[in-house]
Order: C-alpha cells, then sequence, then structure tokens
C-alpha cells in the first residue's frame, strides 16, 4: 500500500503544489515550469495515445476472433488503423516533378506548365523564365500521390524538351504535405465520415429537443418560448414575419432578430457564464482534494 498509495499521493501533491505556485512566482526556477510541465505532458501523453492504440488493438482483435456480433465493423476498424499508420510511417507519396531547364521548346514547356497548374502563361513565364539559381531545382507543380503519376508529368515535359527530376516530399512534412497518402485518406475516408456522423447528428438534436420542449412545468415553457424565439429569429421567415414592428418605434424591439440577438447577448451569456463560473469552483474542489490526498479515484481506488 505504500508504493502504490502513498507515494503516488505525495508525488501528485508535491507536483501541485509546485505548479500552483508557479502561478504566482514568476521567477526562475518557477518562471518556465508551464512549458517544461506542458513538455512532460506531451510525453505522458503520447505514451498514452500508444496504450491506448494496444488496447483498441486487444479489445477489437478479441471480438474478431470469437467472431461476436458485429466483429466486422472491428476487423474494418483493424484495418483501418494498419493502414493509416502504415501511411504515416512506411508509405508516404508526396511525389512531384522539378523542372531545372525548360529547354529549346520553352513556349511548349510554359504552356504545359499553364495547363497543369491553371495559371495565366503570363504568370508562369515569370515563374519559370530561369533555371534552378545555383543547383537549386525549382517545383514545377504540386506533388502527385504516386511515383508513377509523377514519372508520367516528368515523361510529359521531357517530350517537350524540359529537364526535368523526381522529387519526393521528406518524411515528417508528408503528413501536412498535399498530395500523399495520409492526405488523401484523412481526407477521403475520416472527413466524409465524420461530416456524416455530425449530419446524423441533427436528428439526435431534433429529438432531444422536442423532449426537451414539452411543456410540463414554468422552465420548461420559458425553455420552448427561448427556443422558438431564437430559432425563428435566426431565419429569414422570422424577419418577415415581425417586418411591421420596424415601422412602430416602441415595438421596434419585438422584431424577431433584434429579440433572438437580446435573448442571446445576455440571458444565455449570463447563463453561459454562470456554468463556467461552477466549473471553475468545482475545479478548484477536486484539485484541492486531490493535492491534499483526499481524492485517490484516479489512483484506481474508491
Amino acid at each position: 500500500m505504500f508504493w502504490k498509495r502513498t507515494i503516488p499521493s505525495i508525488i501528485v501533491g508535491a507536483v501541485g503544489i509546485i505548479m500552483l505556485l508557479s502561478w504566482f512566482i514568476p521567477h526562475a526556477p518557477f518562471d518556465e515550469l508551464e512549458i517544461h510541465a506542458t513538455q512532460w505532458y506531451d510525453i505522458i501523453a503520447s505514451f498514452a495515445m500508444i496504450l491506448g492504440a494496444l488496447n483498441l488493438l486487444k479489445l477489437q482483435g478479441r471480438k474478431v476472433i470469437k467472431r461476436r456480433k458485429g466483429w466486422l465493423y472491428s476487423l474494418a476498424a483493424i484495418l483501418s488503423f494498419f493502414l493509416t499508420l502504415s501511411f504515416g510511417f512506411f508509405i508516404k507519396g508526396g511525389y512531384y516533378p522539378n523542372l531545372i531547364s525548360v529547354g529549346d521548346n520553352p513556349d511548349a514547356v510554359y504552356m504545359r506548365i499553364a495547363e497543369v497548374t491553371d495559371k495565366p502563361i503570363e504568370e508562369v513565364q515569370s515563374m519559370y523564365s530561369e533555371p534552378g539559381v545555383n543547383g537549386e531545382k525549382i517545383i514545377l507543380h504540386k506533388p502527385v500521390v504516386s511515383k508513377r503519376a509523377a514519372q508520367r508529368s516528368i515523361d510529359e515535359f521531357e517530350d517537350l524538351g524540359a529537364t526535368v527530376s523526381l522529387g519526393e516530399l521528406r518524411w515528417g512534412s508528408h503528413v501536412q504535405g498535399e498530395n500523399t497518402y495520409y492526405r488523401w485518406i484523412f481526407y477521403s475516408f475520416f472527413t466524409p465520415l465524420s461530416a456524416t456522423m455530425f449530419a446524423l447528428l441533427a436528428f439526435f438534436v431534433a429529438s432531444a429537443s422536442y423532449r426537451a420542449f414539452k411543456i410540463r412545468n414554468a422552465e420548461a415553457t420559458v425553455l420552448l418560448l427561448s427556443g422558438v424565439l431564437i430559432m425563428l429569429g435566426r431565419v429569414p421567415l422570422g424577419a418577415f414575419l415581425t417586418s411591421w414592428t420596424q415601422n412602430i418605434p416602441w415595438l421596434s424591439w419585438l422584431h424577431l432578430p433584434v429579440l433572438q440577438e437580446w435573448l442571446y447577448q445576455y440571458p444565455n451569456a449570463a447563463g453561459a457564464r454562470a456554468i463556467m463560473i461552477g466549473i471553475g469552483l468545482g475545479i478548484v474542489g477536486t484539485s484541492l482534494r486531490i493535492i491534499l490526498g483526499i481524492e485517490k479515484s484516479f489512483m484506481g481506488g474508491d
């Protein structure tokens, strides 16, 4: 119990007190402590991600082996995991042609570059009129995913008389670089799937709103009226229905766009700030309980 409970509690309490003091002592060694603590957090989070990935493979793999209900989805998750991992660490793509010289037929080369890059011929001539300076090569156009596609582009320009070489993105830059396998799988699969999930959430929000807006008491009535006013005030229909109030000065505040903006800026903001204050007090209370060793649930205790 001493090594499993007491020592971790002492370490957590000491680190909590030191980090708390760093906010009030802007001098060494506390002045840069937040930066170092952030780096420690990143390191710990990296190992936590590795453990999370291994746990994912363990749970989903067990489901596939035992052929439990929905095991095909688990198989898809495992295959997607290894495919994305391969594109991140082993197969990067991101090849591109490098223009070294336009050769003896520059007009044809400029015209082809304008077609590929979708730029005016005048801009292309100003950009590629000179070959690479001091041995530096000029990227002909945006990278392509595969090496074969880049080679086809190189062959086209070499047929026109230009001198072109094959280049590729460096490791690390391929994660953010355009037209790489990692970026392709992210924007071709992950982004549409995420958009689909958010689109489905609209139906859940509508269902939850219907249940919440049922008039059972005074609070539910206020919630219903506020929700209806804000929704109508956000669409052109609400502005059209109450446009006549703008002609009467003492009724102009009943114009739905004006009314919904007031509800959003004042009652909503006041409620949101009250919730944030409550969250802040909860964080302070929980932090003090952890630092003082009262709260030990983070160590697996009751």
